[in-house]
């Protein structure tokens, strides 16, 4: 659990349900430190993720105590303590203290909660100033808790520290659980003994095959999704109670349908990244491929298709032409880039437009500004922008779509649908030739809230047929959208022109986490539509993703 709780204050009636949305987006964009205590843990958890690094030691007092205080000088809000166990380390209380002194607003920490079962441990850790307590606790019974983290004695040792804290009235409590094969039937009777102590949060856990999980256990521990959705579903109806929180870690998307709310914010992808960053380095850096790239195991992995996606970006940029190069600042001040058909231009004016232009070999321009004023003085009689044939505009405002139809030529138009749009296209009658439309992609569900279209089907069921999609799917747009093309994100770059991993975890988020339902296999255009963005369905959820049969106007 990361500590949403206290972000969300009391929200219970559906009047609040966009507050709410708001309230889990901003603390999960939360700027955390999490600051590994130990490398040992007295539980020995058959799926745990850190064996490999468990080498019974404790990180040293200074190194600690740096990496907390730089921290909050780098702005950080929440100090998570773990580790291994971190209330194992001696100096865990003083931790603690440092944190409140340094000036985080919250500390918390992630732990079997063992130690909690003392009441001085307890008492200190209140006064010292720890927030924040999440329990990592997986069966509501002391035989399936016990069994799953090796430990006779545990259930019975951190459900007494559990509700010491609880009972202290001092601490935001919540719950982690790792769903697994032994605990998934039990996933809903877990809950709501959970609630009955009190507990009003819970991060369900989807295990992946890392650690302990892909070793000689993991026939015991992985499970078939499809053959246990009735006991999922049990629990996620938890998260419609009014005083519940319920949150998913690495659960597959597609198998929330009916609680997509619930799917993690696609932001939490950097954490996971970050987590693997060495890795990750090598691999682009000298080619050594990621231990666990192996398909029964990528089966499993939330990361499956950003290791998939980032597979394609590397061949992507192997190539020595594209047929579309994306730029925006700052763009590669080094390295070749590939020559491009287009070179699309996301920039804040004319002259970084300008900048990014001349850094691309290409014959024609997509331009992407918030706003044209002063077009035609960089338009020239022939069409050409900075030396290159203006192809396409992109306008997310009716003012601007206003401005840039005025502006004689015969570059497209595209307007990125909100309600602004909607309301300016229906409005104006015949429709020019020269618009199209496209889905903006946006990095935080709430905006999609705001901005979208209320119904995206019906309203481009009333455009003409003629009119051209971006990013929508045939059975969203009624019609076959834009092909797909050979593309280089140039946000994906370092200053050297090489793939760099955090940027690529960016721009994944932001333009290629894209999800389907399962019933789109039934769909004719399965296998060339990649679906919508994760934040889409986050918003709307999969019901407006309906298959496609052929003779179906959009399969045509």
């Amino acid at each position: 659990m990361i500590g949403e709780h206290d972000a969300l204050g009391a929200l219970t009636s559906a009047d609040d349900d966009l507050q709410k949305v708001e309230s889990h987006e901003e603390a999960a964009h939360q700027k955390r430190n999490w600051v590994r205590l130990t490398m040992d843990c007295n539980n020995h958890c058959t799926f745990c993720l850190d064996t490999l690094a468990h080498n019974g030691t404790m990180r040293s007092v200074m190194d600690v105590k740096v990496q907390i205080i730089e921290g909050r000088k780098k702005g950080c809000e929440r100090l998570i303590l773990s580790g291994g166990e971190p209330t194992m380390h001696p100096n865990f209380l003083d931790f603690v203290k440092l944190g409140k002194r340094s000036g985080y607003p919250k500390v918390q920490t992630v732990t079997n909660g063992r130690m909690f079962q003392y009441p001085e441990f307890l008492q200190t850790a209140a006064e010292n100033g720890l927030d924040e307590i999440t329990f990592s606790l997986h069966g509501h019974t002391a035989k399936l808790h016990d069994a799953l983290v090796g430990t006779p004695g545990a259930f019975e040792q951190e459900s007494a520290g559990l509700k010491a804290a609880l009972a202290s009235g001092r601490f935001i409590v919540n719950v982690d659980i790792v769903i697994n094969k032994q605990n998934v039937k039990h996933l809903p009777e877990m809950l709501e003994t959970f609630v009955g102590w009190g507990v009003q949060e819970f991060d369900l856990l989807h295990i992946i095959p890392f650690g302990n999980a892909w070793g000689p256990a993991k026939e015991h521990l992985f499970y078939d999704l499809e053959g246990n959705e009735e006991a999922l579903r049990k629990a996620f109806e938890f998260s419609r109670r009014p005083d519940l929180h319920i949150w998913l870690n690495r659960f597959p998307p597609p198998y929330t349908e009916g609680f997509e709310d619930l799917i993690q914010d696609p932001y939490k992808m950097n954490d996971e990244v970050r987590g693997r960053r060495e890795e990750f380095d090598q691999f682009l850096s000298v080619g050594k491929k990621l231990s666990c790239r192996q398909p029964e195991r990528c089966h499993y992995c939330y990361l499956n298709q950003l290791c998939d996606t980032l597979d394609e970006a590397i061949d992507e940029r192997k190539r020595d032409e594209v047929e579309l190069l994306r730029l925006e600042e700052p763009a590669p001040v080094a390295g070749e880039l590939p020559k491009a058909r287009v070179v699309r231009v996301v920039a804040d004016d004319y002259p970084a437009a300008k900048r990014l232009a001349d850094r691309a070999d290409a014959e024609q321009i997509w331009l992407e500004l918030p706003a044209y004023g002063g077009l035609p003085d960089h338009l020239n009689d022939a069409g050409l922008v900075f030396g290159k044939k203006l192809g396409r505009c992109y306008a997310s405002t009716a003012e601007e779509l206003e401005r840039l139809l005025g502006v004689p030529g015969d570059f497209a138009v595209c307007a990125y649908l909100n309600r602004d749009t909607e309301a300016w296209i229906r409005a104006h009658s015949p429709i020019s030739p020269r618009l199209m439309v496209a889905q903006p992609y946006y990095d935080r569900v709430t905006l999609n809230r705001k901005n979208d279209v209320a119904d995206l089907r019906a309203f481009l069921s009333t455009l003409p047929p003629e009119v051209k999609t971006e990013n929508i799917p045939p059975c969203l747009g009624s019609r076959i959208p834009e092909a797909s093309q050979t593309r280089l994100d140039g946000g994906m770059l370092g200053a050297d022109a090489r793939l760099d991993m955090n940027k690529y975890a960016q721009r994944y988020i932001a333009d290629r986490f894209l999800t389907k339902s399962r019933r789109c296999k039934e769909c004719v255009h399965d296998s060339s539509c990649r679906g919508v963005h994760i934040n889409f369905v986050r918003a709307h959820g999969y019901a407006p993703l309906v298959p496609l049969q052929a003779g179906d106007r959009a399969a045509e």
